[in-house]
């Protein structure tokens, strides 16, 4: 038996070897314009690849054709190239419905008759605008019947639902070791789904916690652990990027899932059961259709009233005559759940994973207490509240009277807060446990993990009215600003995508360092960083197994599953990717950001200011990008921050002054900042003979072209209102706005990295100063110091685009 000594040793030539790989020298950004590049091989990580360039392009037909691609894996060079395919796929599927005039009977000529150039500027502009928002719309509804469809697919698969119990016993396959699977699902090419299903799936996966949670509730073992099947997905994509399966395949989607192949070819109407009565009643998916030659005087806009819709409102039967709304369905979604918990001891949503290091965590029940009694306090509470939850929809209420979430979480406030109901269900035998060293508590005290756990539990159906733990479709169009991002920097044709896909592969394992070793901080990836740890994440137990061994041996020494956020507050994101972007080059020496414009240049001056001899190691960096990149003329396709994450802040009128000034405040003061950054880089750029490019950049989407003050802001050119459930772009703050916290469960604890793509934080806190920016920043006083008053993930919080702490 080898001794401890040998065994430290062992582990220290470990250390260094990883240290090694990681500081090796990363090569220049790769090249467009060599076309005689052999693409099987990879090259040496030490031999420099020709200068970055957007010239040349390839014959893709046989690279993929010759791609090695697995599942389980961590990512490699074939299975990033294998999901830049699948993204062109999906982008070109978005154009092709966006563009399809008089889909769902949405055309074109309610913009009016097409202008010409004679006609003004401005008016040519509105039209455009007008124009933009009705392709926005056609995707917008696709998007919508997507979600219908992938949850359709999901309940059609072989499960075996999660019981309190399994989560109870000991190394239990269905929870405990539920990670551990080594089956892989049955894939071939006749059992694909369609591709608008594959793309919200895809949505899905991308959120780790929340996927993994919700396949373990289902039961869906293999379908985890196997993720994306490359290879199927691969032969299904042709060079084109059209999606082109079997016909055994499409007749045996329609027969498991009662669906047609094509989203388009499914029903104008959405089949629902009343929250009140439960009949099944049709409803249509939109209201703003009108026939191509209509010629009345009804003007239903885009914002509509059907499912589909971002103001859905429809009626039951006349028996029953309950008005139906978004706000309604995720009440009924929660009681639905409650019951669930009730008769078949299935686990809570929210309730399943410690919220610290988002792992299936059983422990033994302490004498005469519960098992799991903190992981479990949903369902506990579930339970309790279930008859008060029955009783909130009845047939016949009118719209005054049908209650929303924040009923919901007036009920939870006020069961927490008494006591004889608090002890009934979390300690009915009176038992004591130690809060710290000779101090003896009753257990019906509530502990931060279990507040926690029950913010994290409303969190989930906040304006989410699906089955899954966020709401997919705002999800789908958050990536597909990455998406489109990916298609039009197009490493997919490079005559150097190996080498890209190399080096990439290289900085992700770098990035994960950074956020290993900065535990407290949040960690935003760039571009090509961001592909690495997406194609990681559909690979969901190697992602699992990589995040859980890699944080296992690291300072924290704690196995924890690193999540990834779809949804941070746009500046708060700008201010930890200027820390991100001081990390990197100060441990490697190279800048972060291989892009050249203004915000990128900005961000490189102030995270390189402090010191001479720091000043001049990062100006060499600089200068060397300067010399090899040169400046490419579509601003939009620029390889800097990854920002599908970003949203507004949207400030609600009962947020107290004290927070809104201060947040207004630290928003003039980073803005200041960058611009003066910018001021000072364009100078220095000059004297070396370098024009900077200006600051107007400008993103076209369905034809229109937007203002975008910066990489570092949510799309402007997403539209409030025609959006299903949730706005995609926007975080609510203040005390009355979606995703408050119920009363009793607002605490300090040091949880964070929480759910993904929830509408918002804990906005009942007072306000903070975001410990990851400004508290824990030490000397890093060039920070903008951006101030917060919620949280950026699920409600409770999140842990942002590098999980947090």
């Amino acid at each position: 038996m080898p001794s401890f000594f040998k065994r430290f040793k062992d582990k220290e030539k470990e250390a260094q070897a990883e240290k090694a790989a990681v500081e090796r020298p990363a090569t220049p950004p790769p090249a467009y314009g060599d076309a005689s590049q052999d693409l099987s091989a990879v090259p040496d990580l030490d031999d420099a690849p020709p200068p970055f360039s957007v010239s040349g392009t390839r014959d893709i037909t046989a690279a993929f054709a010759s791609l090695k691609l697995s599942t389980q894996n961590n990512p490699d060079v074939d299975s990033c190239l294998a999901h830049l395919k699948l993204l062109h796929a999906i982008q070109t599927l978005k154009e092709e419905i966006g563009y399809t005039d008089g889909l769902w009977d949405i055309w074109d000529h309610r913009a009016g008759p097409k202008l010409d150039d004679a006609a003004g500027s401005s008016a040519v502009s509105d039209q455009l605008h007008i124009l933009s928002i009705i392709r926005e719309k056609r995707w917008a509804l696709y998007l919508a019947r997507a979600v219908d469809r992938y949850e359709a697919w999901w309940t059609s698969l072989p499960n075996d639902s999660l019981t309190e119990k399994d989560m109870e016993t000991k190394g239990s396959l269905k929870y405990e070791r539920f990670p551990e699977g080594s089956v892989d699902f049955p894939w071939t090419q006749d059992n694909l789904p369609p591709i608008d299903v594959l793309m919200i799936w895809h949505t899905h996966m991308l959120n780790p916690r929340v996927f993994l949670e919700d396949a373990m509730r289902r039961g869906l073992k293999a379908f985890w652990t196997t993720g994306m099947p490359w290879a199927q997905v691969n032969i299904a994509i042709d060079n084109s990027f059209n999606y082109t399966v079997t016909d055994e395949c499409k007749a045996k989607w329609e027969r498991t899932t009662g669906r047609a192949w094509l989203n388009q070819d499914d029903p104008k109407f959405k089949s629902l059961e009343c929250p009140a009565c439960h009949s099944i009643i049709e409803l249509p998916w939109t209201t703003c259709g009108l026939p191509e030659l209509y010629k009345g005087v009804a003007r239903p806009g885009l914002h509509g009233n059907g499912f589909g819709d971002g103001e859905f409102s429809q009626f039951c039967t006349e028996e029953c005559g309950v008005p139906i709304d978004k706000h309604i369905l995720p009440v009924a979604r929660f009681i639905r759940d409650a019951k669930l918990s009730v008769e078949n001891s299935i686990p809570m949503p929210g309730s399943v994973l410690d919220p610290k290091y988002g792992t299936p965590n059983c422990t033994q029940a302490p004498e005469g207490g519960y098992p799991l009694a903190e992981l479990s306090f949903p369902d506990r509470l579930a339970k309790a509240i279930y008859p008060q939850l029955r009783e909130l929809i009845k047939p016949g209420m009118t719209k005054s009277q049908l209650p929303t979430m924040k009923d919901v979480a007036n009920i939870v406030g006020s069961t927490i807060k008494d006591e004889e109901k608090l002890r009934s269900f979390q300690n009915p035998n009176n038992v004591k446990i130690e809060a710290r060293p000779g101090k003896l508590i009753p257990r019906e005290s509530i502990q931060d993990t279990e507040r926690y756990q029950c913010r994290k539990m409303m969190g989930q159906y906040w304006q989410n009215p699906s089955m899954f733990g966020l709401d997919l479709a705002a999800g789908a169009i958050r990536q597909g600003v990455f998406i489109d991002k990916m298609y039009k920097i197009d490493w997919l044709h490079s005559p150097s995508a190996r080498s890209t896909m190399t080096r990439l592969l290289q900085k992700y394992d770098r990035f994960f360092m950074i956020m290993l070793t900065m535990p407290g901080h949040m960690i935003v990836p760039t571009l090509d960083v961001d592909l690495a740890w997406h194609t990681h994440q559909l690979a969901p137990r190697a992602y699992y197994k990589y995040s859980t061994s890699r944080t296992a041996a690291s300072q924290t020494q704690h196995a924890k599953f690193i999540d990834h956020n779809d949804k941070v507050e746009e500046g708060a994101l700008g201010d930890a990717f200027v820390f991100t972007c001081r990390k990197y080059m100060n441990l490697f020496n190279e800048v972060y950001s291989e892009c050249t414009c203004w915000f990128c240049e900005a961000v490189r001056d102030l995270h390189s200011s402090a010191g001479f001899a720091k000043r001049s190691k990062a100006q060499k960096a600089i200068d060397e990008l300067h010399r090899v990149t040169p400046p490419l003329t579509d601003k939009s396709a620029m390889p800097h921050m990854s920002t599908h994450n970003a949203v507004s802040a949207v400030e609600q009128e009962a947020i107290h002054w004290r927070n809104r000034s201060v947040r207004q405040h630290s928003r003039h003061v980073w803005n200041f900042r960058l611009n003066e950054a910018y001021t000072r880089a364009a100078a220095r750029a000059k004297r070396r003979g370098i024009t900077l490019p200006p600051k107007e950049v400008y993103y076209n989407h369905w034809g229109k072209d937007y203002y975008m003050l910066g990489p570092h802001v949510a799309p402007t050119y997403l539209k409030p209102g025609i959006y299903y459930a949730d706005d995609p772009g926007r975080m609510p703050m203040g005390k009355e706005a979606w995703a408050q916290c119920a009363q009793g469960t607002c605490g300090n604890n040091d949880i964070a990295a929480g759910g993904c793509g929830g509408p918002g934080g804990c906005t009942q806190a007072p306000g903070y100063v975001d410990g990851n920016l400004a508290a824990k920043a030490g000397n890093d006083k060039w920070l903008g110091g951006h101030v917060l008053a919620g949280g950026g993930g699920g409600c409770g919080g999140g842990g942002g685009c590098g999980g947090g702490s």
